[in-house]
């Protein structure tokens, strides 16, 4: 369940209309992004980011790939091993293809969903293995591409606080809004060192995990490559959050960190 909320925090989001050219490019393929997972002071499991060359269907494609698995006691407790995979269009970031294959001791799904933005003016058409066919909003993103969708579109316009930026999503086989709030800069101490990020808090819904609609928060490096930094849960059990702690393959100078001397 964590590492679905894990995900979950990844997007955060608004979908223009489909532009010409895009406005930024914050990644490239290569880049590479490691992640602790803490269940309080324990460490409980590991997150990998990456984005990789691919194709789909003979077109030239940004392949996503998210892992999370817990590692130690807390594997022994509750086995987790979740994969995602996105593939993307370079020049729109619009989602081709998304792989969901879900791990957790016994419960095993193994899902696809394929996306047609292009034979409908006013709406998209998803294809799920699970579900069949379904119309969803014009430019309808997975769980994981809207993530590198708002780091290209999104994040390097200026936004004032408490400003509310929302996405249409298509995630386990159903339709699912998120709205995220910006909250201002905030330079936060991470073992890399010190980096200065832009803070932003999901509108997440209350009564199951969280206790209020504030209890999740995100931290984006504010710079070029507007990567994220640590994810945070406040749940009914305690604090559970997710640190960067290794990268690689970065498009642009990481400029917001700080190094340890």
């Amino acid at each position: 369940m964590l590492l679905r909320w894990l995900a979950i925090a990844t997007l955060t989001f608004v979908m223009p209309q489909l532009t010409v050219a895009q406005q930024k490019q914050a990644f490239k393929p290569g880049e590479k992004l490691k992640y602790t997972i803490y269940y309080g002071f324990i460490k409980g499991g590991v997150a990998v980011l990456e984005v990789r060359d691919g194709t789909y269907e003979g077109k030239k494609a940004n392949h996503f790939y998210l892992n999370g698995k817990t590692v130690g006691l807390a594997s022994s407790l509750y086995d987790v091993n979740d994969t995602y995979q996105s593939f993307t269009d370079p020049k729109t970031d619009y989602p081709y293809k998304a792989i969901r294959d879900i791990q957790e001791n016994r419960y095993k799904t193994y899902n696809i969903q394929t996306f047609d933005h292009w034979s409908r003016a006013d709406s998209s058409i998803v294809y799920s293995t699970a579900t069949g066919e379904v119309v969803v909003s014009k430019g309808c993103q997975d769980i994981l591409s809207s993530f590198y969708y708002l780091r290209n579109w999104h994040l390097w316009k200026p936004l004032k606080k408490d400003e509310i930026i929302v996405i249409d999503t298509y995630f386990t086989d159903e339709t699912y809004p998120l709205a995220v709030r910006y909250k201002g800069k905030e330079k936060i101490k991470t073992k890399l060192g010190e980096i200065e990020c832009l803070k932003f808090m999901p509108v997440v819904i209350t009564g199951r995990v969280f206790k209020s609609k504030d209890d999740m928060t995100i931290w984006f490096s504010n710079d070029a490559n507007f990567i994220p930094i640590r994810v945070k849960f406040d749940i009914f059990v305690g604090s559970v959050y997710c640190d960067l702690y290794e990268y690689s393959g970065l498009k642009h100078n990481f400029s917001s960190l700080k190094q340890k001397k």
